[in-house]
């Protein structure tokens, strides 16, 4: 029998699983701090793909969250993210770490039944210093399967000149009402129907406290999306890297309107974007086999500063 206790979690435990990731944050400095409000969206039903685990004096000493990306794109397999983090300072850690992993696998399997037909690949994702969280999903099955690099601009440079593309009006965009959120979910859905994004998920980073300086800078070609970038001030991001920092992530363009120039204007006004509104650098992450796209977001003054590592175990 399992001296913890397994339960979902609540708003209650927030202060506790931000004290745990700052706790795992002294010893691996690259490791994930994800704001313990994130864990009640509705991505992460509310708390309700979020395992806690309890000792007997009632304090936290690991959980585990699962976020799934299911996909309707035949062929494809869902993705799930998921992490396993315990307290440092845990004697005999591998008990508790097999308890909330077989705990995300069994989670992972009953999300994903709900669109049957597709595989589905449980992912765990780590910096390379995160030697024994590595070491324990290897060790469960799980394999490297690529790595992704955060990119950085130097703002305090010039901003590169690109050619603004033909039939398309460029824009900033906030996205206020839920028709113009539903519109942008549909169009980059097409652009990645392999990691499609909810309603909802949008909705809750639209609501976040970096989105209220934010904008997505997108083209239209009348009344149709063509494409989309998002700038905004990442808190998280600049406390890490002890600068003002902003992020142009969710890049797309769909297919109809690709290789006419607009993905690097948009990245372009998304730049200026950041630093007009007092940012010192800009991020992004890439899958570091996308070729294209790094040979573009260099072109554009971007460089490799970190790098993660996907592990996935099939279910």
């Amino acid at each position: 029998m399992s001296s913890f206790e397994i339960r979902t979690f609540t708003a209650q435990d927030i202060s506790e699983v931000m004290s745990l990731q700052r706790a795992y944050e002294q010893l691996y400095p690259h490791g994930m701090v994800v704001p313990g409000e994130v864990y009640l969206s509705a991505g992460f039903e509310e708390g309700e793909n979020v395992l806690c685990a309890f000792d007997a004096q009632g304090c936290l000493q690991g959980y585990a969250p699962v976020f799934p990306n299911l996909t309707e794109q035949p062929g494809s397999p869902h993705t799930i993210w998921a992490e396993v983090k315990v307290a440092p300072q845990l004697d005999s850690p591998r008990e508790l770490r097999d308890l909330l992993f077989e705990g995300v696998v069994q989670r992972a399997a009953e999300i994903a039944r709900r669109v049957p037909g597709h595989g589905g690949r449980l992912t765990f994702q780590y910096h390379p210093s995160e030697a024994p969280s590595i070491e324990y999903v290897t060790s469960r099955g799980c394999v490297y399967k690529e790595s992704v690099f955060r990119m950085m601009c130097d703002l305090s440079q010039e901003v590169p000149q690109v050619p603004a593309p033909q039939g398309v009006e460029v824009r900033p965009w906030h996205m206020d009402t839920e028709a113009e959120q539903q519109a942008y979910v549909l169009a980059r859905n097409e652009a990645f129907p392999e990691e499609p994004v909810r309603l909802e998920d949008w909705q809750h980073f639209l609501g976040s406290p970096d989105w209220q300086e934010g904008t997505s800078i997108t083209a239209f070609d009348g009344q149709e999306i063509a494409g989309s970038v998002s700038a905004y001030p990442d808190a998280n991001l600049s406390e890490i890297v002890g600068r003002k920092a902003g992020a142009t992530e969710y890049i797309f363009v769909r297919p109809a309107w690709r290789r006419k120039g607009i993905a690097a204007y948009l990245i372009a006004e998304a730049l200026r974007y950041l630093k007009e509104h007092g940012r010192e650098t800009a991020h992004l992450s890439v899958s570091a086999a996308n070729e294209n796209a790094l040979e573009l977001y260099r072109r554009l003054g971007y460089q490799v500063v970190d790098e993660t590592r996907l592990y996935v175990l099939e279910i």
